[in-house]
């Protein structure tokens, strides 16, 4: 595989030593640079952002080498009135070590308003040290009113209506028993509902024609009921179907429907149930049968016909060949439909510009994605760079600098839009296509341009753009993309294109939600990949390899004559005969399907605008011939957040595990940190809370998580009930809505997400704007989960509890109650920084009574550990979740952590190390061993290479994150098993800090047996951070530390605690602790020399 670089803040883990011990430090090592001037400064954690919409912003820099005691702030207009000294706000001297939350105090900020800034700071000398460079911030649009007369505009608004009369004719081949014709289908509940379905073939033990009828209850039900309306036998003409090519004819008219075979009427029955719809098919098994051909007529509307020439398919799955389209390719018991959806729409709008152009501005929201170019250049980082979100709640625009693309004389604004999670088609478990914002895509822009000569020119939009269908025949979200080259309109999104014959845009109904500047990080292409192998695995069928799962997008580049049609589909998985494992579930479609049809004019090259997902493998049919190195290339799509963490050591395999679990986070971070991006896409809060920790040390989480817990308000019932995907629609993830609760109820340890991230910001990014920004919402989760794990016993057995574990766990309720308590000490916590003490003694004392509780229906007193109470006659149960939980949560009685960390050591050497948690107790497991003296253990359960773990994984050339320990998951493409990375860096190197934002960190490693060395990197807010450590020739040990400005720090030296004859020049022994001499470090380097213990 051939990959192209995407950067490290820090560089290679592996070079980790190298720099620790060179002679110099660069700029980025230390924090600063040689003056002592800050660096990288940023407002809201973005460099220079455009488009902000927070009155009082936070400015941000890192601290240099030196550290900081007090720091000036100075605002402009300019950076010229800066240098000159004139600012509009100046902080003055201000006493605090603090680098994060220096918080602008000028005078108010308008719409649009630059400003330019600079800092300066004192060292712990209190000297007074260099300006940094200038840097610079721009406010959004800051009321609703600064949109002016821009208008939200489409094309296609009303959504196509089905067929009510039809004549439908079906050209077919029976290959298995029988198929289902589905007709007047509509996409209710989680499938198509409601459908007449007639099945033709070996029906109830003869060949018959057997007509059903769909219905969806509604209500609280996921289930559809179908009802056997009539079972006709076929005439004796028909006894053998098998291998045949016969013509269904359906003739609907009004509540009749008249079945023919080969002109032969076979049935004609009375059913008002289904009034109008689409059609297609369902198949209870691979291949069972060949369309040749479909064609519809309707007296009211136009009507629709294919063969699939050239291989075209229009449907939602089955697979299309030579002879037609064989049902199904794969995906057994899926509806295979004609999607009701409108091309993709393509608007522009040409205008003048009479002068030289000194700035411009362009503002842009979409309902759906919006692929915007000027002048035929991409605008920003293309479509899916805000991601989404619940659109009857917030919707986010983007700003962006587009000075550079327009010039004096002709110009042209154009996009096409994509439907996203907008327009959602296709029936599935989380009801998207029944949102209560859902609507055809849609957009608002304005651009404003300022001339030289200081005339001010704005463009909005208005049913003066033109419009006209696209090339984009179909998009989806979750099954792909159908393109025909033929129909794009060459030189669309250039000045010098002939509009005249587009008709004008639509105004749309605006989206419910309020407007709100996206500043996070766009989900974007951040590297290509080429194949490791391609093979051709039947005739014309063509698979290539990646090399490991990636999220992203195929990009195909082939010739071939006019309205062929080649088809990638993308996959997890091989088959054994090498084809890949089609994607489905959840989602009544094939998934991940992308079809091209040709334009003919020569080379051409293909990626899809709208719709990503997670693969391996692309199975390609319909090329002209061999494959050439670079027909089928990847773009790799995440949120480009910037990596911030190195881990490296002497063990390949952690090496490996390491690299798997960061690819793992990234895969599933698209604006919110989601899960199965080859089927799902969601945004499961209870995944992201065990993984929570890894992500946020090896990436710059902070502006993504900022604008999902934004999505978790957005969420909340007024009962105070989140769901457990965010966002998410009114129908999942609520109590009595036909998704998740009405199975499982509400869910602790997914709600608890809404306390954890918080958290993890706070604590890895100094982030507390974000505790006063989320507590609200936190305290009515608190309250709602109050009010059903209630006292005096505080127990709560319904749903689920611990997840995707490898054995035993105990009772849900052990796992549930867990994290409602930890919901309380948080709401604790977060009550006394904001200075609400009578909320923090009542969260507190209810917290008491959970532990209490919690205590006396599981604590076994005699042994020291959990164990799950004895029923039924069988006797009380330990399990590792449950000994695990209560000690990272602090339930456990005081005093009382190590005996039961020591019991939980003595279950897994019992079992020759064998996991049995799933991934909630597995974020603390290692750790907590590590800290009470079971490093060895830790690691040999880290490096374990037979199922459950890891390197089970790695072994059967798995390098990334599947959902469940067995090959038999339902994804290898998630991101919760990740957590294990946070140990690297915490446990293996040590580094981790122990107040917010790393003002004190502890560089405290373990030395486990079999592992020579190992190191991180972390770039922390107050500069980088490195903890690295070797064992020597001698049998010594050597811990070196790189300590940032601005920071107190421990080094923690598992020697047994015995006080070092000679220790680094600043060094200052402090105590014995835990086995370990603690020392006291000053900001810089320094190596420490040592005997380790073992263990």
């Amino acid at each position: 595989m051939v990959k192209a670089t995407r950067r490290d803040a820090l560089g290679g883990g592996a070079a980790l030593a190298g720099w620790l011990t060179a002679g110099g430090a660069s700029a980025l090592e230390t924090g600063g640079g040689a003056t002592g001037a800050p660096v990288d400064p940023r407002v809201e954690y973005a460099p220079s952002p455009i488009g902000l919409d927070e009155p009082r912003p936070r400015l941000m820099w890192r601290p240099p080498a030196v550290g900081q005691s007090a720091y000036q702030v100075q605002v402009a207009g300019s950076e010229a009135e800066l240098a000159a000294g004139r600012p509009v706000w100046d902080s003055g001297k201000v006493a605090s070590a603090d680098a994060v939350e220096a918080v602008y105090a000028g005078p108010p900020l308008a719409s649009r308003q630059r400003r330019a800034w600079r800092v300066r700071l004192w060292d712990t000398a209190d000297r007074a040290g260099a300006w940094s460079a200038p840097a610079a911030f721009e406010m959004g649009l800051l009321d609703p009113a600064d949109w002016g007369e821009a208008a939200w505009i489409g094309r296609n608004l009303a959504p196509p209506r089905g067929w009510a009369d039809q004549v439908l004719t079906v050209d077919f081949t029976l290959k298995g028993r029988f198929f289902d014709v589905l007709l007047r289908a509509r996409p209710e509940g989680k499938t198509y509902g409601e459908a007449y379905v007639l099945r033709i073939g070996e029906v109830e033990g003869a060949p018959s024609l057997m007509v059903q009828v769909r219905q969806y209850p509604g209500g609280a039900s996921p289930q559809v009921k179908l009802r056997k309306l009539k079972t006709t036998p076929l005439p004796a003409a028909f006894a053998t179907l098998a291998g045949q090519r016969r013509r269904l004819a359906i003739t609907a008219k009004g509540a009749t429907l008249s079945v023919s075979l080969d002109g032969v009427v076979i049935d004609t029955l009375d059913d008002a149930t289904q009034a109008e719809g689409t059609f297609g098919f369902l198949a209870p098994e691979a291949g069972a049968a060949v369309i040749h051909g479909v064609g519809l007529t309707a007296p009211d509307r136009p009507g629709f016909e294919t063969r699939f020439e050239g291989g075209d398919n229009p449907f939602t799955g089955g697979d299309p060949g030579p002879d037609g389209l064989t049902i199904a390719a794969g995906v057994p018991g899926k509806d295979i439909m004609l999607p009701l959806a409108h091309p993709a729409p393509l608007l522009r709008r040409g205008f003048e510009v009479a002068g030289l152009v000194a700035r411009a501005r362009l503002y842009v929201a979409a309902g759906g994605w919006a692929d915007f170019s000027l002048n035929g250049r991409a605008i920003g980082a293309g479509p899916l760079a805000t991601g989404w979100t619940a659109y009857d709640k917030r919707v986010l625009y983007a700003a962006h600098d587009v000075t550079a693309l327009i010039g004096e004389g002709r110009n042209v604004l154009a996009a096409e839009l994509g439907r996203g999670w907008y327009g959602v088609t296709e029936p599935n478990e989380w009801y998207f296509h029944k949102a209560p914002w859902t609507a055809e895509p849609a957009m608002r822009a304005r651009l404003e341009i300022v001339r030289a000569d200081g005339e001010v020119q704005v463009l909005v939009t208005n049913p003066s753009w033109k419009s006209a269908d696209g090339p984009t025949l179909f998009d989806s979200i979750y099954a792909g993309e159908r393109h025909d080259a033929r129909l794009e309109p060459r030189g669309w999104r250039t000045a010098a294109f002939d509009d005249a014959a587009w008709e004008p845009a639509r105004v749309a109904k605006a989206p419910a939600g309020r407007l709100v500047a996206a500043i996070h990080e766009p989900v974007t292409g951040v590297a290509t990949h080429r194949p490791v192998a391609t093979r051709e695995v039947s005739p014309g069928v063509w698979v290539f390899d990646f090399g490991r799962i990636i999220t992203g997008q195929p990009v195909l580049a082939a010739a071939g004559p006019a309205g062929r049609t080649i088809s990638l589909v993308l996959a997890e998985k091989p088959r054994k005969d090498g084809t890949i494992q089609v994607a489905s579930g959840l989602i009544d479609a094939q998934l991940l399907t992308f079809r091209y049809t040709l334009a003919g004019t020569g080379p051409e090259t293909w990626r899809p605008a709208f719709g990503y997902g997670g693969f391996r493998y692309v199975q390609v049919t319909g090329l002209a011939g061999p494959p050439a190195p670079d027909t089928v290339t990847a773009v790799e799509v995440h949120s480009a957040v910037a990596s911030i963490g190195t881990f490296d050591c002497g063990d390949a395999l952690l090496n490996q595990i390491h690299d798997a679990a960061r690819q793992g986070l990234l895969n599933n971070l698209h604006a919110a940190q989601t899960d199965t991006p080859t089927l799902e896409k969601n945004g499961w809060t209870g995944d992201a809370q065990a993984s929570s920790a890894a992500a946020a040390v090896n990436f710059d989480v902070a502006r993504t998580w900022t604008k999902w817990l934004d999505d978790f308000g957005d969420a909340q019932a007024p009962s105070g009930e989140l769901p457990e995907i965010v966002p998410t629609t009114p129908f999942y993830g609520y109590e009595n809505s036909p998704g998740w609760n009405y199975i499982w109820g509400p869910t602790p340890a997914w709600d608890v997400a809404a306390f954890i991230l918080p958290e993890e910001m706070a604590l890895r990014f100094g982030d507390r704007r974000i505790e006063a920004r989320t507590q609200a919402m936190r305290r009515r989760l608190a309250d709602y989960t109050a009010t059903f794990i209630k006292g005096p016993d505080f127990r709560y057995d319904r749903g689920l509890g611990e997840y995707a574990a490898a054995g035993p766990t105990g009772p849900v309720d052990a796992t549930s109650t867990a994290f409602f308590f930890h919901m309380l000490t948080g709401a604790a916590a977060s009550a006394r920084q904001l200075g609400q003490a009578e909320e923090a003694a009542r969260y507190a004392a209810l917290a008491a009574q959970v532990r209490e509780a919690y205590n006396r229906r599981y604590w076994d007193a005699a042994g020291r550990r959990y164990l799950a109470p004895a029923t039924g006659g069988k006797p009380a149960v330990y399990a590792q979740t449950m000994n695990v939980l209560p000690v990272a949560l602090g339930l456990v009685p005081d005093g009382q952590a190590q005996a039961v960390v020591d019991g939980l050591a003595a279950d897994l050497v019992a079992k020759n190390y064998r996991l049995d948690v799933g991934v909630y107790a597995l974020r603390y497991l290692p750790r907590l061993l590590g800290d009470h003296g079971h490093g060895d253990v830790a690691y040999r359960v880290a490096t374990r290479t037979d199922e459950p773990s890891w390197g089970f994984w790695l072994k059967n050339d798995i390098r990334s994150m599947p959902e469940g320990w067995g090959l038999g998951a339902r994804s290898w493409n998630h991101h919760y098993f990740a957590s294990i990375s946070s140990w690297f860096y915490e446990g293996l190197a040590g580094l981790r800090p122990t107040a917010p934002g790393y003002a004190r960190l502890q560089a405290r490693p373990i030395l486990p047996t079999g592992l020579d060395r190992a190191g991180a990197t972390i770039l922390t807010p107050r500069g980088l951070a490195a903890s690295h450590w070797r064992r020597e020739p001698d049998g010594l040990a050597v811990l070196e530390v790189a300590i940032p400005g601005a920071c107190v720090a421990e080094a923690w030296l598992p020697n047994g605690g015995e006080r070092l004859p000679r220790a680094p020049a600043g060094a200052r022994f402090l105590r014995k602790e835990a086995g370990c001499a603690v020392y006291a470090v000053p900001p810089g380097r320094g190596a420490f020399r040592f005997k380790p213990k073992a263990g």
